[in-house]
């Protein structure tokens, strides 16, 4: 009678966890990392108080300014096609707002910006609805490819349907990481990998019959070799 009574409280106390919506399995790495709207993430607190472009802007975060590079998206420059764009759609969306930083590996990058997602407090990542309306390029730089999977399906359904950037005529066919070919705009330190280089070189050579952005140093046509 004595184990029935316990077995009994303790499935009463597993009904009560399930009830109550507790999973004792989950991790952490779950509501870090969300990737649909409303989970709202693990991360710093923080509030944007300037926005420079599509893709960075400036916090304050415990008491300090900071600038912030957006992981795994690539706006236009000022000089670009839609640069003002994406520039605007980024500012309604962060300008003066409360918002969530979340860090991958990098911390920082070159320029001492931080490296992070953006989340809005209602869950909206940032740097994903500017993928999923055209307003930017996908971007993967080691280490930080957490959603890289996740931000290539926002780019396909983007440029499937013809949204922002991808409306326009000159970016239909260009690869991931090569936002235009009417100026020299890239050397070979803004690629990851040797093909993604060798993809924008081979397009614009297609589109406008040069190496616009001189990546081909050795005249052979295989350009950034130290890439490989």
């Amino acid at each position: 009678m004595k184990h029935k009574v316990i077995a009994l409280i303790f499935v009463l106390i597993l009904l009560t966890i399930f009830a109550a919506g507790c999973n004792v399995f989950t991790t952490g790495s779950s509501s870090q990392f969300p990737e649909e709207l409303g989970e709202i993430p693990d991360g710093e607190r923080a509030k944007v108080t300037w926005v420079y472009d599509g893709d960075t802007v400036e916090v304050e975060l415990g008491g300090r300014e900071y600038r912030v590079r957006y992981i795994g998206v690539d706006t236009p420059e000022i000089d670009q096609p839609y640069y003002n764009e994406a520039s605007r759609a980024n500012f309604d969306m962060v300008k003066n707002k409360n918002v969530i930083l979340v860090r991958d590996v990098s911390d920082m990058d070159q320029y001492d910006r931080l490296l992070r997602y953006v989340y809005l407090t209602d869950g909206t990542m940032v740097n994903a609805e500017l993928l999923r309306n055209g307003y930017g390029r996908t971007i993967n730089i080691a280490p930080d490819l957490s959603h890289e999977a996740y931000f290539a399906e926002l780019q396909a359904e983007a440029k499937r349907e013809e949204r922002g950037l991808w409306a326009l005529e000159e970016n239909k066919n260009l690869p991931d990481g090569c936002v235009t070919c009417t100026k020299n705009a890239y050397d070979c330190k803004d690629f990851a990998t040797q093909r993604q280089a060798q993809a924008c070189f081979d397009a614009c050579m297609d589109l406008v019959g040069e190496d616009v952005h001189h990546l081909d140093g050795g005249g052979d046509g295989v350009v950034c070799e130290s890439l490989r």
